[in-house]
């Protein structure tokens, strides 16, 4: 349940980053990595984000998608996660149940 707060509030976060464009040019890669970083961050502290400056200059629209990829991505990995943790307690479970055939 902790996750899934922290992932809306680094979501909201992001979302609050578009808005706030120039007109330089800007490396959408580096953007991403830079949203990346302080979007695991936001998971680990709880602390809201801002637009990172490796974002100055990417549109609004562009800003959005790569907002949505890595609240994606994050959600894919966390979702995998609790499946392994799942997985893992149904074997150990499982284990406690097997008995030896006569």
């Amino acid at each position: 349940m902790k996750t899934r707060t922290a992932v809306c509030s680094a979501l909201l976060a992001l979302a609050a980053l578009t808005g706030c464009s120039s007109n330089t040019e800007a490396d959408p890669a580096a953007c991403k990595a830079a949203m990346e970083k302080q979007f695991a961050e936001a998971i680990a502290s709880g602390k809201e984000g801002s637009r990172p400056d490796a974002c100055d200059g990417i549109d609004d629209k562009t800003l959005q998608k790569l907002a949505g990829e890595v609240v994606g991505d994050q959600t894919s990995k966390e979702l995998e996660k609790s499946l392994d943790d799942i997985e893992a307690s149904i074997d150990a479970g499982l284990e406690d149940l097997e008995t030896s055939a006569p």
